[in-house]
């Protein structure tokens, strides 16, 4: 499976990739590859990666600790 931010516009959502639907301070945008999460922003040319976890059941966790966005 080919994962990517840098090839095309970030900011076009798709199936796996789209902005996250509550406002957070954290991130703008999640990007879905398996089980695992990755959390971004945006700023102009730039994708700033702010957060990766792994999906389990109805969680994310990063580091062992669960996620509240």
């Amino acid at each position: 499976m080919t994962a990517s931010l840098g090839n095309d516009d970030a900011t076009t959502e798709r199936r796996t990739r789209f902005r996250l639907r509550r406002p957070s301070a954290v991130a703008e945008f999640e990007r879905r590859v398996e089980d695992l999460r990755v959390f971004y922003r945006v700023a102009g040319d730039e994708v700033q990666i702010v957060l990766i976890g792994r999906k389990r059941g109805n969680r994310i966790v990063i580091d062992g600790k669960e996620l509240v966005l």
